[in-house]
């Protein structure tokens, strides 16, 4: 995981969902593994410790992750 964390160093979390997020990604920060990644909580885990449910975003840039905070948190 090390070299996934280096290669997308900036993470950050939303309870959107992602049919709303990955579209505006796509058009203001680039194309998914090469500009951001996205990877969501396990549902099964949320489910039975009643976890609200959210997604990860990494981002290879510090501006674009901060972007994708003002629009999404």
């Amino acid at each position: 995981m090390k070299e996934f964390e280096q290669q997308f160093p900036f993470e950050c979390k939303t309870y959107y969902d992602h049919t709303e997020v990955v579209p505006w990604l796509e058009t203001n920060i680039g194309q998914f593994d090469r500009e951001w990644y996205r990877y969501g909580t396990d549902i099964a885990q949320g489910i039975v410790a009643g976890v609200p449910l959210y997604d990860y975003y990494r981002f290879r840039d510090e501006q674009a992750a901060m972007l994708f905070i003002l629009r999404w948190t």
